[in-house]
């Protein structure tokens, strides 16, 4: 099949620069969408009748019975820090994807809504302005997800091969990586290779929501940013001479659209909001408590200051590309600024009147606004926690074999 022009060119819209993405996530068990490769958003539905749903509903169950026997695992074991991170884990993601199952059944009709406030946002100037934000889309998503599962498999399966040989569980190599990797499948039932490999199926599905949760977040971030961005790259080309009252009535109305999606947005993605920033504040912590802990090898170190350095990074993603959605929504009221006395209308008081009293962002559950302003609070938890830490020192036999409940055999 030849390529044609119009296999290059990009509609600009958000439903088709997360379109691969979502297909991606479908893979792991995640938005169990139809229709996501249409070239429209009318082309979406849900339906529970789909092979999509149910595949969800088995990494659900799959994910609760995991679960219990982490819990059974724990509750058989000494209780401390590091073997309740398993479950923290567990019941972050479990109600994270059921979180992301009410979004699927709720996201033909908010795109919808997206594309038609897309409609009557200001049209790009050129083609390549056009893409810009699709190919932005897509490269953030993808690059942040292949340093997900270089940071998550590929690494752990290595650390976790030096590991066994640290501390071997069974005399084989193979089998001792998949005891360390499913321990707690096999504290019920016997060892076999089909059940440590189907343990570590599960691990990859588990990583992969996670990474993919603060991902989505960033999308979403960078989408509804970009709208507000086009209207003030609007206002800041005529703010500065006098216009029709018309003109200030049309972008009152567009920011309107605009907020107005972003709050329904919100209803529906708050509560993953949530989940997301008190899963990386948890293990932030977590791992900063396990650093001042002598490591078992150099390998271990290496990996460990990576995988901590790349938490921290993502996290501060997260929180800056959603903190961009309020950074954008204060510019329109400084533009309001530049205009000239022989410009004010009535409908230019009004427009600075909502600006100056609305708060147009993201939310955590309703519970926090997601503004940069969070990011120097999260980060002054962070050090308070350090500091702390540094006062009391942990043990240091976190790393010894008999931590981890592995005992040779």
């Amino acid at each position: 099949m030849t390529a044609t022009r119009a296999n290059f060119l990009h509609k600009g819209t958000f439903h088709e620069a997360v379109a691969p993405v979502l297909a991606l996530a479908q893979c792991f068990c995640v938005m169990p969408v139809l229709g996501i490769g249409s070239s429209s958003s009318g082309g979406l539905r849900f339906s529970r009748r789909s092979w999509r749903f149910w595949y969800s509903i088995l990494y659900l169950c799959s994910t609760t019975v995991d679960l219990l026997f982490n819990i059974h695992k724990v509750a058989h074991s000494r209780l401390d820090v590091r073997s309740v991170e398993p479950i923290v884990f567990h019941v972050s993601m479990l109600i994270g994807s059921w979180h992301f199952l009410q979004l699927a059944h709720l996201w033909p009709g908010l795109m919808r809504h997206w594309a038609a406030v897309e409609r009557r946002l200001p049209p790009y100037s050129c083609e390549l302005e056009r893409a810009r934000p699709v190919r932005r889309i897509r490269l953030v998503a993808f690059l942040l997800l292949a340093l997900s599962l270089s940071e998550w498999v590929i690494p752990r399966d290595i650390l976790s091969v030096v590991y066994s040989n640290f501390c071997p569980s069974r005399r084989d190599p193979v089998e001792s990586f998949l005891y360390g990797t499913s321990a707690h499948l096999f504290e019920v039932f016997p060892y076999s290779n089909w059940l440590g490999w189907l343990g570590k199926l599960q691990n990859v599905l588990l990583t992969f929501g996670w990474s993919y949760m603060d991902t989505f977040l960033m999308l979403l971030g960078m989408g509804l940013s970009e709208m507000l961005a086009r209207l003030n790259r609007c206002l800041r080309l005529r703010v500065e001479r006098p216009l029709a009252e018309d003109y200030w009535t049309w972008s009152r109305t567009l920011y309107r659209s605009i907020a107005e999606l972003i709050r329904e947005v919100d209803d529906a993605v708050s509560g993953i909001m949530l989940i997301s920033f008190g899963s990386n504040l948890y293990f932030i912590c977590l791992q900063l408590l396990k650093s001042i802990n002598t490591m078992p090898s150099s390998v271990h170190a290496v990996y460990f200051y990576f995988s901590l350095l790349f938490l921290l990074s993502r996290a501060s993603a997260v929180l800056l590309f959603v903190s961009a959605i309020d950074d954008q929504a204060r510019e329109p009221l400084r533009l309001l600024r530049l205009i000239p006395a022989t410009g004010y209308h009535p409908e230019v008081y009004r427009f600075a009147a909502e600006l100056a009293s609305d708060q147009v962002s993201l939310t955590g559950a309703k519970f926090f606004n997601v503004t940069r302003r969070l990011f120097l609070a999260m980060a002054g938890t962070v050090a308070t926690y350090e500091l702390v830490l540094i006062q009391f020192h942990e043990d240091k036999k976190t790393w010894n074999c008999s931590a981890t409940g592995i005992v040779s055999k």
